[in-house]
């Protein structure tokens, strides 16, 4: 990401001889071979509360045949039902937690069910710099998404618990939880984050982190969901996560607010929206001036302030579409394509991006319905 974000880091024993790590070191697949064997083993799950509404929506993936998956700990956080679903548009109950580590933000959960197609585990210990990996997973609800990239780093983040894998495989939110590939198609990661404004700054834990957690048998006891409350405290730019789970108000409108939130009232002006506390302010800039850069110092003289409340947005109203602008850059003209965040007919944000413009009308439709707005379906 660009001008629109600052940084935000959101930034095993072996359980049984098919996931002990691969000795086959001389096996290599390409792409399409690696997503067609993990088609069916890599998963969404949706969490809800007791009335059944969904919370949040993340990913995991399938370990062994009797339904034990791997996810984050903060995709299972909230919520006190979970069912788990499958690409072919299968859901299977999750009858609870086999085991889980909070701190390093790692959970095994049960789905109810046996026969699943599992996934094997390789040794994240091998994992070298520059390596290819690939990421399956769900992106915004998006099943069976995969991207490809590199090692970037290997990162040691002492607050957060040990070693990311830092990789260049593009993922969004609903994409934690889900597989890091190698090219022999051997699981070596979780992915869990991403340096929003990083341009593909992601990263996963290690799988060998999940590893201690798979000496427990499948018939011990199985724990609850946590059940955390839904609104947590306010996560840190080095713990912000690359979930659906739903953030607090005063999370959301930070968020927002971290994007240059520059809009083109007309083709020849613009403005910047700030929120706070349900409140959104309009500040029209008198500049004409609206290349698609940092406002100049000249351009960002304010003139008559507007505002209204979230309150009273409907969310169908807010909609992501592309549209060709044409913008006036000193005597010179010019038509750029963007991806845009239109709310009705009185204004739109700019982004450089659909993917951009989809992560910020999800976080406009959050803090709408946080503020008592129309209830919104996204």
């Amino acid at each position: 990401m660009t001008r629109y974000i600052t940084a935000v880091l959101l930034l095993v024993a072996a359980m049984s001889a098919q996931n002990a790590p691969s000795t086959n070191k001389g096996r290599h697949l390409d792409i399409p071979a690696i997503s067609r064997e993990a088609h069916g083993a890599v998963v969404s799950i949706i969490m809800s509360d007791k009335e059944g509404h969904p919370l949040a929506q993340g990913s995991g993936f399938v370990i062994s045949k009797d339904g034990r998956i791997v996810t984050n700990y903060h995709v299972i956080k909230s919520g006190c039902s979970a069912i788990m679903k499958l690409p072919n548009g299968a859901f299977f109950a999750v009858d609870g937690v086999l085991a889980f580590d909070k701190h390093r933000d790692v959970a095994i959960i049960k789905a109810h069910g046996n026969d699943f197609r599992a996934l094997t585990l390789g040794d994240s210990a091998r994992l070298q710099v520059g390596q290819q990996v690939i990421a399956i997973g769900s992106p915004l609800s998006l099943e069976s998404t995969v991207s490809n990239g590199i090692i970037s780093a290997i990162r040691t983040v002492e607050e957060e618990g040990g070693k990311f894998v830092q990789i260049t495989a593009p993922i969004s939110p609903g994409s934690s939880g889900g597989p890091l590939f190698n090219m022999a198609g051997e699981v070596v990661g979780i992915t869990t984050a991403g340096l929003v404004g990083g341009e593909n700054l992601n990263f996963a834990i290690p799988i060998n982190d999940a590893r201690p957690l798979l000496t427990l048998p499948v018939s011990q006891a199985l724990l609850a969901l946590p059940n955390e409350p839904e609104v947590a405290p306010a996560r840190t730019e080095a713990t912000a996560r690359t979930d659906n789970a739903n953030p607090s108000l005063e999370e959301t409108e930070q968020w927002m607010n971290k994007f240059t939130v520059a809009y083109a009232r007309t083709k020849t002006s613009r403005s910047v929206l700030q929120f706070n506390q349900c409140e959104v302010t309009d500040h029209p800039f008198l500049g004409t001036n609206v290349d698609l850069g940092e406002p100049s110092e000249q351009s960002t003289e304010l003139r008559a302030i507007t505002s209204y409340t979230l309150a009273d947005v409907d969310p169908t109203q807010i909609s992501v579409r592309s549209s060709v602008m044409n913008f006036a850059n000193s005597n010179a003209k010019r038509s750029i394509n963007h991806s845009g965040v239109f709310y009705s007919a009185n204004w739109f944000v700019v982004f450089d991006s659909e993917e951009h413009a989809n992560q910020f009308a999800k976080a406009f439709k959050h803090a709408v319905d946080l503020c008592g707005g129309k209830a919104s379906t996204f």
